[in-house]
């Protein structure tokens, strides 16, 4: 078959390495494989004062897309054997205009499938011809992020879910009171019903898509592990002289960062030598110093995915504090390099993860649990050990070629082109 992923920018992040790793593993299976991408991002509710902004960033654009070859350093977040192609930019406005439509049509190959992978490209996708192969749409979260930031919009998800429904699928039924947020909201809803074949990550979702937007998902496909990057690597978390606890830096509000940062002090009052850390990608500083980040909390600036799994091999305990998640990476990552896991109950970690056996999992937006949870993994060495060793031989199931099959699958199904 020939393939399309629709990806909506390059930056490095866990839903670009999702796609890249499909990529990757059906070029393995003998698929002809393309990934597109726009040399310019424009947010879907960008305004434009007049016909002449409108233009210079058309125009911009095309410059961009002109380029050749491509800087594969700059191209590339991830390795990839597939085809990279660039295209000038995916608004859906300008789809609407002949010329750039025809663009677009002319850019992105005819293939026999293609397969939208963020809200965005969704709209995109849907009004490409039929000759860009049968269309899909690959739901990685639910991508409302002003509203995941709100927290007027989580109490009244509290108040409007059923007994035995999650926080995060209730959410679809608020309607947030900022403007902003609730057209933002309209258009990533919006997106569910456009005519597009479903996959998902992880169960919370497909309850989403099929119980809120009355659409039907045709797989629930868990995310794997590349476990040629992420690994056990010597025996340095043994022989250290203190106990490493790592976090990602992603301060938005739905990471859960701050409530991170309140668990590490609670944790560092009790075992001040403790040694604690975060990675991710270097923000707005002043002063020398991270803001945000107290001085006894060394940052890491990553730069390779070897750089990563030094600071996972390095840890002993890894804490993800998000509110929510789709079906989040870097505990995956974690617990292969043998990191015992303290995560919150968010998304679609429950999928994966059982409390005090493979992780220890508590409340969302709870500081105190996730400080007591780390405490207890610091003061008594066996449990850490067992929760992390029974993390790292559960994570072994999670593999890119198994996920590439069923996504093979999936994607061959009533697709004429692989009819014998």
């Amino acid at each position: 078959m020939r393939i399309t992923f629709i990806i909506s920018h390059l930056i490095r992040g866990g839903g670009v390495r999702v796609a890249f790793e499909y990529a990757n593993q059906l070029q393995k299976r003998n698929h002809e494989v393309y990934v597109v991408y726009p040399a310019v991002t424009i947010p879907m509710r960008a305004r434009f004062n007049g016909v002449k902004d409108l233009l210079l960033i058309v125009f911009g654009s095309l410059k961009r897309c002109l380029r050749r070859p491509i800087d594969k350093d700059r191209a590339q977040p991830f390795e990839t054997d597939a085809s990279l192609i660039e295209v000038p930019l995916f608004y859906p406005l300008f789809a609407k205009i002949l010329p750039f439509a025809k663009l677009l049509e002319w850019s992105i190959p005819d293939a026999d499938v293609i397969i939208a992978t963020a809200w965005e490209t969704a709209y995109l996708v849907s009004t490409l011809s039929d000759r860009k192969g049968q269309k899909f749409y690959f739901v990685q979260s639910y991508e409302i992020w002003g509203v995941w930031n709100d927290t007027e919009c989580w109490k009244k998800a509290k108040r409007l879910k059923k007994e035995d429904e999650k926080c995060a699928v209730a959410m679809a039924d608020v309607m947030p009171k900022e403007k902003k947020l609730r057209e933002s909201k309209e258009l990533v809803d919006r997106s569910y019903q456009l005519p597009l074949r479903k996959i998902t990550i992880a169960e919370w979702l497909r309850q989403l898509i099929e119980n809120k937007f009355d659409q039907r998902v045709e797989e629930v496909i868990p995310n794997g592990v590349n476990f040629n990057i992420f690994f056990k690597e010597g025996d340095r978390r043994d022989e250290a002289e203190h106990i490493n606890v790592l976090m990602p830096y992603r301060p938005d509000k739905l990471k859960g960062f701050n409530d991170g940062l309140d668990a590490f002090a609670r944790v560092r009052a009790q075992h001040p030598n403790t040694r604690f850390a975060v990675f991710g990608r270097r923000p707005p500083h002043k002063s020398g110093q991270l803001l945000g980040l107290p001085e006894w909390i060394e940052f890491h600036d990553i730069e390779s995915d070897a750089q990563l799994r030094a600071l996972y091999n390095d840890a002993h305990i890894f804490v993800l504090p998000s509110w929510i998640e789709g079906f989040p990476l870097p505990p995956m990552e974690a617990m292969a390099c043998g990191c015992a896991v303290v995560t919150t109950d968010a998304g679609g970690f429950v999928d994966y993860l059982k409390n005090g056996q493979t992780a220890l999992v508590v409340p969302i937006k709870d500081p105190a649990a996730l400080a007591r949870s780390v405490c207890r993994l610091i003061e008594d060495e066996n449990e850490r050990r067992r929760v992390a060793e029974n993390g790292h031989q559960l994570i072994r199931q999670f593999t890119w070629e198994n996920a590439a099959e069923k996504m093979e699958a999936v994607l061959k199904k009533d697709n004429k082109a692989c009819l014998w």
